[in-house]
């Protein structure tokens, strides 16, 4: 039996069907298939009742199930821990939200490695929500990340924040002007990242608390594309302006919105490491402050 054949049972189990499993797993129904027979005839006891709406588990099915999830958590440890082992410096991993790298001093970072030449630095860069809970879930040590915590025993110390801006091409009413306020956005078509990044969430909530909700027409993932739909005159775009000089045409204009929720960037870490050196250090050396 082999771990990857629990885990496609593991995947049939949860969702009843060879098909929506065999999509997860990037496998052929029909070889999916083959597994189940295989691990059937080897504990020779059937796993599944096979019917025309799906997969239904028997008894040793249920049983196999419960067993198979711990034999591969029990592996994960084991794999950890051996990898512990095999390492010769300690981890210290940091996270840090999609767009903040202007916000580290990177050229501080080989005096940091130096320093703690016993830690290995492991960067890991991610969807906002993401890094967040994997904080919360102990898999990172620090975490840069938009906007505060939603958990408790956390340290949360705010080390820059940025307006949000309209983004404007030219010609626009706006064009010229120097400041925004968030009425001035009501009923326009906003051009914006989606529900995944924080500054769609602060917008929203400035409309909110100006009583109105916006009128959001295009949602996106990228902030490449807010910039080339408002090119092509189809609303105002939202986005925070952290691009480098030079990076945007020259024809688009980001006017700050004065009475928006800021795009507030955090430093977070568990409270039972307020005294870590290390991590005192990391605050001091790699981040800039406001």
């Amino acid at each position: 039996m082999q771990l990857k054949d629990i885990r496609s049972f593991i995947e049939c189990y949860e969702t009843r069907s060879i098909n929506k499993a065999s999509k997860t797993l990037y496998i052929s129904p029909q070889g999916l298939g083959k597994i189940l027979d295989r691990l059937e005839l080897e504990l020779h006891i059937k796993l599944f009742e096979r019917t025309k709406t799906g997969l239904i588990p028997t008894k040793a099915g249920i049983i196999f199930y419960e067993k198979g999830q711990q034999i591969l958590h029990d592996t994960a440890d084991l794999e950890k821990e051996l990898g512990k082992l095999k390492r010769e410096k300690e981890l210290f991993r940091v996270g840090y939200s999609c767009g903040l790298s202007r916000s580290l001093s990177l050229d501080k970072m080989d005096f940091f490695q130096d320093k703690f030449s016993n830690y290995e630095l492991i960067w890991e860069e991610g969807q906002n929500p993401d890094i967040k809970q994997k904080l919360i879930a102990g898999d990172l040590d620090v975490a840069l990340v938009i906007g505060r915590l939603a958990a408790s025993d956390y340290v949360e110390q705010e080390i820059n924040s940025r307006d949000l801006c309209a983004v404007v091409p030219k010609g626009h009413d706006y064009y010229n002007r120097d400041k925004l306020e968030i009425n001035d956005l009501k009923e326009k078509n906003i051009i914006i990242l989606n529900e995944k990044y924080q500054s769609y969430h602060n917008f929203v909530q400035s409309c909110e608390h100006a009583g109105f909700y916006p009128s959001i027409k295009i949602k996106t993932m990228e902030a490449a594309m807010i910039y080339e739909f408002v090119e092509n005159g189809l609303g105002i775009g939202i986005d925070v302006n952290i691009h480098k000089g030079g990076s945007i045409n020259k024809d688009i204009k980001l006017i700050p919105i004065v009475d928006a929720i800021p795009w507030a960037i955090y430093v977070a870490f568990n409270k039972k490491n307020k005294d870590s050196a290390i991590i005192k250090e990391f605050i001091k050396k790699i981040i800039k402050k406001k």
